[in-house]
């Protein structure tokens, strides 16, 4: 029996002992690592707690978009290039008719007024001719005189030339025996004397200012009893023969146009025809032109070039239409070259000018683009598109690419097999009433009508229906947005209902630690006792 008790005292012995060592080791830890290591320890029982009892979060199917659209399908095709330009409406002749005399202007025409029409030859003004008559007739006078004194040394040349051989002389004749320079000298005088009476006659028949070509008066600058000096301006005029349409264009539509080729001094008709429109009162007048030449250089201020359309019958001379006003503003169509084996589209299928949405699977797919040409209406590409694929015309927003697409036409022979076929929970963006180019900032939701047979009607473009379906679509939202804000709520309570659970625990494992090293000093006491 004692033996039974030594043994078992040996035994606590032994533990007491053991206790004893771990409870000194644990005391000649500094107090300050003692700290570090408890606060370590209660920090991975919070973090081990937090994850034991950590909320899960609910998980809600996301439902799919669907974007109803309208598309077309991209064929290759041959466009014309056709560039839009302004102009002024200009006279290919236009000068103004100066007087080459002095003198007072004695007599107008009747026609001989601002916007007056006259023809070849007609005399517009008529200068006093009495000091050019009287010119006219002392240089006459001195022609005759000088003539008769050429005739008579031409004579008396030729008898001294007789004189010379009667007398038996066999040598020739010296010049000043037969002469010469007295004849020489009559023969300038008389050739003086008939260019000055012909620069008198000149000089009268100027007096008379005479239309050089058929036209139309601008501005009359001279009036009855004026006097006039040499040069003087005496109205401003131009030819009714043709008139021309100074366009300018950009560098890429010169280069489009196909214009870098032009030859303006070849024989062949120019191949680039002009449209030329202008709107009075309400109505549209054309005119069909021609383009005969180009600038030779780009304007440093613009970055543009003129070409020049010259104008077939601008007066309605032979058809009879309203007549062509020099000034006049007009617009103008260049038809230009033709492009082949490209694919045309309208400028409100491209987004951001670079990429368009393209219909691949019953998906939106974002598709980049090369684009050679584009007017006021279309851009024709040449890469990005493939041959009858399915391009989408709709405004959409940037971020519905791989949204799941619904033909605005649901007899549509174009729609891709599975478009129809859509989860029950899905939601349609109805883009199809926009028809701006600007992408919407916001898509309007409203519930997919093949879900729910009750809104099918809604969900049809116009009257009161679609207004139902964008209301009850709203409602929906607001409800979806309340569940969600409810579901955050709920998630809120449960962590905060773990950290309160992992503060008690804290605390409990403080009044753990706290008994322990209670213990670790009563078991010396016992052990001695013992």
């Amino acid at each position: 029996m004692s033996s039974d008790y030594d043994l078992n005292l040996d035994d606590d012995s032994k533990q007491a002992s053991t206790g004893n060592t771990a409870s000194r080791l644990f005391y000649m830890i500094p107090r300050k690592w003692r700290i570090i290591l408890c606060i370590l320890l209660i920090a991975f029982v919070i973090i081990t707690l937090l994850n034991a009892f950590k909320p899960e979060a609910k998980k809600r199917p996301i439902p799919e978009t669907v974007v109803r659209v309208e598309v077309i399908t991209a064929q290759p095709s041959d466009y014309p290039i056709v560039v839009n330009a302004n102009g002024t409406v200009e006279a290919q002749t236009r000068g103004d008719l100066v007087a080459q005399i002095r003198g007072e202007i004695v007599a107008v025409a009747s026609n001989f007024n601002t916007g007056g029409t006259f023809k070849k030859g007609d005399v517009l003004i008529q200068i006093d001719q009495r000091d050019y008559q009287a010119e006219l007739s002392g240089a006459l006078a001195n022609l005759s005189e000088a003539e008769a004194t050429y005739r008579q040394e031409q004579a008396t040349a030729k008898q001294a030339e007789l004189d010379w051989q009667r007398l038996g002389n066999t040598t020739p004749a010296p010049s000043l025996v037969l002469r010469k320079p007295q004849l020489t000298a009559a023969k300038a005088r008389y050739d003086s004397a008939k260019a000055g009476a012909d620069s008198a006659q000149l000089n009268l028949s100027r007096t008379q200012i005479t239309a050089p070509y058929d036209g139309r008066v601008i501005q009359r600058k001279a009036v009855l009893g004026q006097y006039v000096g040499i040069g003087a301006p005496i109205a401003e005029v131009f030819a009714t023969n043709g008139v021309e349409v100074r366009l300018p264009i950009s560098q890429e539509e010169f280069s489009q146009l196909g214009l870098d080729s032009f030859n303006a001094g070849s024989s062949e008709a120019s191949p680039f025809s002009v449209s030329i429109t202008s709107t009075v009162a309400n109505k549209s007048y054309q005119w069909d032109a021609k383009i005969t030449r180009t600038d030779s250089t780009f304007d440093i201020n613009t970055r543009q070039i003129d070409v020049v359309a010259e104008v077939a019958d601008p007066f309605g001379i032979a058809s009879g239409q309203t007549a062509l006003k020099i000034g006049q503003f007009v617009s103008a169509r260049i038809q230009g070259r033709t492009i082949e084996n490209v694919f045309v589209i309208p400028n409100k299928s491209i987004r951001e000018g670079r990429y368009v949405y393209a219909v691949r699977d019953g998906k939106l797919a974002k598709q980049s683009i090369n684009i050679l040409w584009q007017d006021d209406q279309n851009a024709l590409v040449s890469d990005g598109i493939e041959n009858g694929e399915l391009v989408v015309t709709t405004s959409l927003n940037s971020t519905l690419a791989g949204a799941s697409a619904k033909f605005g036409n649901e007899d549509e022979p174009n729609k891709p097999a599975g478009s129809e076929a859509k989860p029950a929970a899905a939601s349609v963006v109805d883009t199809k009433t926009e028809s701006s180019v600007t992408e919407p900032a916001d898509e309007q939701i409203i519930p997919d009508d093949s879900a729910d047979p009750s809104m099918s009607q809604a969900s049809e473009p116009g009257g009161t229906a679609e207004q139902a379906a964008a209301i009850t679509g709203g409602a929906q939202a607001v409800i979806d947005n309340a569940q969600a804000v409810t579901g955050e709520a709920q998630a809120a309570n449960e962590s905060q209902a773990a950290n309160d659970g992992a503060q008690a625990a804290n605390e409990e494992v403080q009044a753990e630690q706290a008994k322990l090293e209670a213990d670790a000093v009563q078991s010396p006491q016992s052990s001695s006792t013992k």
